[in-house]
């Protein structure tokens, strides 16, 4: 969401999830679904969590590029991961990059500073530009209207056209800031300071909306969502949610041993889970939404230096260790 700074990255569609207070369903030892077809991933590449001596902050992978962004404090870097060893880039822009996020359509990865939001074009990484000056706290792609959605530490959200940068307009919050900002196409999510649950955004009206859901939503929390929009995902305390986004019909719960860190592979259709485990180690666990809800698959093998944090690639992710990246992919069937 470590991101989605890591606070925005780690804890980043169509589902959304919820307070629960039912049983837990999340610990299912793997044993019980072994006859399940499941996938694999294995670790298949390491990257440094320390870039030039500054630790990475936010993190996004490019699923159209397959390139990896990063920010740090001294500025956007990017790694190849079609590569065997892939290697950080740059940095292409210079700054406190606090937040990163990626436009594959576009082909632009914008970034959020504590004084503007900008973008490069994956055409020319050496090229920055400026969209606006501000404050921004988080930045969100909504990708059937190309529009950027910033929110600051004023009460309301700013929209921008991501293939001008012109101003699309401004969205009014009943509370304080926004928070916690996931698109999906044609809705963007956000929580408000001050205010319970979950907040919608229509992406063709740019009108907000409390969000109505079968169950409370505990604050704060922090979303995944699925890059078509089936699914949005949330986590909080040790809870993990799935709800359907049309309707905020909850489709699936899991509760955790401790505060979860969630990645929705949406090349593989499943969502993949890790929290501290007492006793250790982490637990690393693929989940996937059948006819009975989040439902667990498999539990990985959480590496020797493992940490709770993961970010979503295509058919893989990333997990966090102490000071590195680990690059999981799904092994051949």
């Amino acid at each position: 969401m470590p991101s989605r700074s890591f606070a925005f990255s780690l804890f980043r569609a169509g589902l959304v999830f919820l307070v629960c207070t039912a049983p837990l369903v999340a610990e299912r030892p793997p044993a019980a679904v072994a006859s399940s077809p499941s996938p694999l991933y294995a670790p298949t590449a390491v990257l440094p969590r320390v870039i030039n001596g500054r630790p990475v902050g936010s993190l996004i992978f490019d699923r159209t590029g397959h390139r990896l962004y990063a920010g740090t404090d001294r500025g956007l870097f990017w790694a190849d991961l079609t590569q065997d060893k892939p290697i950080f880039v740059g940095p292409v822009f210079k700054g406190f990059v606090r937040k990163v996020e990626v436009a594959p359509d576009l082909g632009r990865v914008f970034f959020a500073t504590f004084d503007l939001v900008g973008y490069v074009d994956v055409r020319d990484l050496s090229t920055p530009h400026t969209i606006a000056e501000m404050h921004p706290e988080d930045v969100v792609y909504e990708p059937s209207r190309h529009e950027i959605y910033v929110t600051s530490r004023d009460p309301n959200v700013r929209v921008f056209d991501a293939r001008t940068g012109e101003s699309s307009g401004t969205i009014d919050l009943p509370g304080w800031n926004g928070s916690e900002l996931e698109a999906i196409p044609g809705a963007v999510f956000l929580g408000v300071s001050s205010k319970d649950g979950l907040y919608k955004i229509d992406a063709a009206t740019h009108t907000l909306m409390p969000f109505a859901t079968d169950a409370k939503l505990a604050t704060p929390f922090r979303l995944e969502a699925d890059p078509a929009g089936k699914y949005l995902f949330a986590s909080y305390y040790q809870h993990i949610v799935a709800i359907e986004p049309a309707t905020g019909r909850i489709l699936g719960r899991a509760t955790t041993q401790n505060a979860p860190s969630i990645a929705y592979d949406a090349g593989s259709d499943v969502l993949i889970a890790t929290w501290d485990n007492e006793p250790p180690p982490i637990k690393v666990v693929v989940f996937r939404m059948d006819a009975s809800g989040l439902s667990p698959l498999t539990q990985l093998q959480n590496p020797a230096k493992g940490r709770v944090g993961v970010e979503p690639t295509n058919r893989g992710f990333l997990q966090f260790a102490a000071r590195e990246i680990i690059v999981w992919a799904m092994t051949p069937s």
